[in-house]
């Protein structure tokens, strides 16, 4: 029945040209013309600003051309050149392409990827259903707030309502909610002294009112000079807390086609011992961005991305004390073994490839597969080495 069934993939495979089918290579219609319009990540940027773009589809024969998801679980619709059209549940006709992630050529990041659900401290999840009835948990991911440090931000969904984003402790306490607000309409001691501090920059049309876990309000202004981004936190009274460069929005990501760059971790924060492995290990290369990631393999680690002139981005995962794990490299579904491709068909049945997968070299030179699946809603990254034994799942 596996051989049966695989050979079915490989006709679907040669008919993709044709009837593009997301359980071949997912890979296969990242031309050029799938691009974001410009315009597009431009309007998300602005108004967005807390948020990056997760993935996108190209839609045909529709009212929208683009359906772009963010990392906040919203979607966004928008025209051939950009132009912002409406919520994306209002735009569902046409036929979708394969889906694009922002890290579609170099990175591969995981949608909806971030933390299991599954494995959030009880008192995160506690809190959530004591005080948010209705709404479930639909993201959440390790982010880098200035003042807070490393944080867990979690998405919570209700058919009919706008997301609610919440931080908590890495252990679980809450800490704020945060809320979009015109930046029009914080208060004016907070535009005075963003007037007064930072007069070359300027402010996104959408800043951030977080309300902490005692009730007081602080703000979250993000700001741009040309390519530099800072993010800014300010109490209501106008004073100073701390600021960040990059916007955060989880950490998520870095640019692929047509996609901003993501916010993550700044990059003199990081581990000595990292950039020592970098520059040891990888002569002309720089560090370009990092975030954190959860691994089913590994917990919390960070995710280096290294950039040289004319050669593609390379990325590296360390330990939280700055130890080289693994470098990830990208391959074709088809140049997964055998062994793993059959396997994910007869135990994964409806699952389609989600991403493209990354070949996962380890410290010690062994290898293993990281594949990410999807159904509907559910999505499943599975780790396995060459013989088709899965490490983990989340």
């Amino acid at each position: 029945m596996k051989r049966i069934l695989f050979m079915m993939l490989l006709i679907t495979a040669a008919l993709s040209s044709c009837n593009k089918d997301k359980t071949t290579d997912p890979a296969a219609d990242q031309s050029s013309g799938s691009n974001l319009p410009l315009k597009a990540v431009t309007y998300v940027s602005d108004n967005y600003p807390d948020a990056t773009i997760d993935y996108y589809f190209k839609i045909t024969n529709g009212a929208a051309d683009y359906l772009v998801t963010l990392t906040t679980t919203e979607e966004l619709a928008f025209n051939k050149t950009g132009d912002f059209l409406g919520m994306g549940e209002n735009f569902k006709d046409g036929k979708h392409g394969d889906s694009i992630p922002c890290d579609s050529i170099h990175g591969g990041g995981h949608h909806g990827g971030g933390i299991p659900i599954d494995s959030l401290p009880v008192i995160l999840k506690d809190y959530v259903a004591a005080n948010y009835a209705g709404y479930l948990i639909r993201r959440a991911n390790f982010d880098s707030l200035c003042f807070n440090g490393v944080v867990i931000g979690v998405m919570l969904f209700q058919p009919g309502s706008v997301p609610v984003k919440l931080y908590f402790a890495t252990t679980g306490e809450f800490l704020m909610q945060a809320n979009r607000i015109r930046y029009a309409d914080i208060p004016q001691t907070v535009k005075d002294y963003i007037t007064a501090n930072y007069a070359n920059f300027r402010a996104t049309p959408i800043a951030e009112k977080l309300t902490l876990a005692d009730n007081s309000i602080q703000y979250i202004v993000f700001l741009h000079m040309g390519p530099t981004r800072k993010s800014v936190r300010v109490d209501a009274a106008g004073a100073f807390i701390c600021e960040q460069t990059g916007f955060h929005h989880g950490g998520h990501g870095g640019p692929g086609p047509g996609c901003p760059p993501g916010g993550g971790i700044p990059i003199d924060s990081l581990p000595a011992s990292i950039q020592t492995y970098v520059s040891g290990n990888y002569a002309g290369y720089f560090i370009r961005h990092a975030r954190y990631d959860s691994l089913c393999v590994n917990g919390l680690v960070f995710e280096v991305r290294i950039d040289k002139p004319h050669v593609p981005p390379i990325d590296l995962y360390f330990d939280m004390s700055g130890t080289f794990l693994m470098k990830a490299d990208l391959i074709r579904y088809f140049d997964l073994p055998l062994t793993v491709r059959e396997f994910l068909i007869a135990t994964y049945p409806g699952f389609f490839v989600f991403e493209i997968p990354k070949k996962m070299t380890l410290a010690d030179g062994s290898v293993q597969y990281k594949v990410n699946l999807s159904k509907h809603h559910a999505k499943k990254i599975v780790w396995l080495d060459a013989n088709a034994v899965v490490i983990c799942e989340q």
